[in-house]
């Protein structure tokens, strides 16, 4: 498992550091073109737009993996070790179900898009690339709740979500 998820780990800070790293070039380029030659390309903002949009959930992936997404923590930190235990699987399932739903519905959107032939507005290319962020940033995020989970149950290593 951990050679699957370094690898998933590495696909997911590439993924990011490729998306950054364009739209940093783009928007610098962008400027450029406007200040000294008064143009602007139409295509460069959408889809800075868009790569955003994937660094934003690709991102909460790596939040999910590296255990610093959102959580309110105070009591549990009081608790003994087999309720935080429990609590930390019990969060992780809820990760995974909230995760699942929400692909699921992005997928259904993704093939009404498909289905209509929806295309972006400036670079014409099909909108279900842009939407498919979702679905491939939770993807990824349920495998990172699901490694958790099977980490709690096989280290005897306090939860880290809720360590000091």
């Amino acid at each position: 498992m951990n050679i699957f998820t370094r690898t998933l780990a590495w696909i997911e800070d590439s993924i990011c550091a490729f998306a950054l790293g364009s739209v940093s070039i783009l928007i610098f380029v962008q400027v450029l073109l406007r200040y000294f030659w008064n143009y602007t390309p139409d295509w460069s903002e959408e889809l800075s737009r868009y790569l955003i949009v994937w660094t934003i959930f690709i991102g909460t992936a790596i939040g999910v993996r590296n255990n610093i997404h959102i959580g309110v923590d105070a009591l549990l930190r009081l608790m003994p070790h087999s309720f935080k235990l429990t609590m930390e699987v019990v969060l992780n399932l809820i990760g995974v179900v909230v995760s699942l739903v929400l692909i699921w519905l992005s997928v259904l959107f993704i093939q009404e898009t498909l289905e209509y032939e929806q295309l972006s507005p400036a670079m014409r290319i099909s909108m279900a690339i842009p939407y498919s962020a979702m679905p491939v940033g939770l993807s990824f995020a349920v495998i990172h709740f699901i490694h958790d989970i099977i980490k709690l149950f096989t280290t005897h290593e306090e939860p880290t979500a809720f360590s000091m």
